[in-house]
């Protein structure tokens, strides 16, 4: 007899210039069979940017699953380094296709003027890379 486990599982990437995108683009562990639901954060780096606690969108991720057969839609990441951040996922019922791909787009949205790239499109001193993390809460068959 086999049972549903919830858990949660993180994928991270880094955002290393301002105007490049990021994609996203892996495969998910076989035991998920369903995701439940989808937070996703800032997790490190843009503290070094801001003397902000709070930014609502720091960039916009694009999602896409089981091998871009299912958009998501698009996620507002923001930049919460309050003691109270929110906990929320976003809800979600995806079932998972068996060695499929998780695919997306991360733009960042802010610190992109001159003061973070020069002319060349090189990045100055004040840009800092930062690290966003999607945790994909799912349900797996043990």
């Amino acid at each position: 007899m086999s049972s549903v486990r919830t858990s949660f599982y993180p994928v991270q990437f880094i955002v290393l210039h301002p105007h490049i995108p990021v994609a996203i683009n892996t495969v998910l562990p076989g035991h998920i069979v369903k995701i439940t639901g989808i937070k996703v954060v800032h997790s490190v780096g843009v503290e070094n940017m801001t003397s902000e606690a709070y930014l609502p969108v720091v960039g916009h991720l694009s999602l896409e699953f089981n091998s871009r057969q299912y958009h998501f839609g698009n996620v507002d990441v923001p930049f919460d380094n309050q003691a109270q951040a929110s906990d929320e996922y976003l809800d979600a019922d995806i079932d998972v296709q068996r060695n499929t791909l998780l695919t997306g787009n991360y733009e960042n949205k802010v610190f992109t003027g001159s003061d973070y790239v020069k002319a060349d499109g090189t990045v100055t001193d004040k840009w800092s890379n930062y690290i966003v993390t999607i945790y994909l809460k799912t349900s797996s068959n043990d």
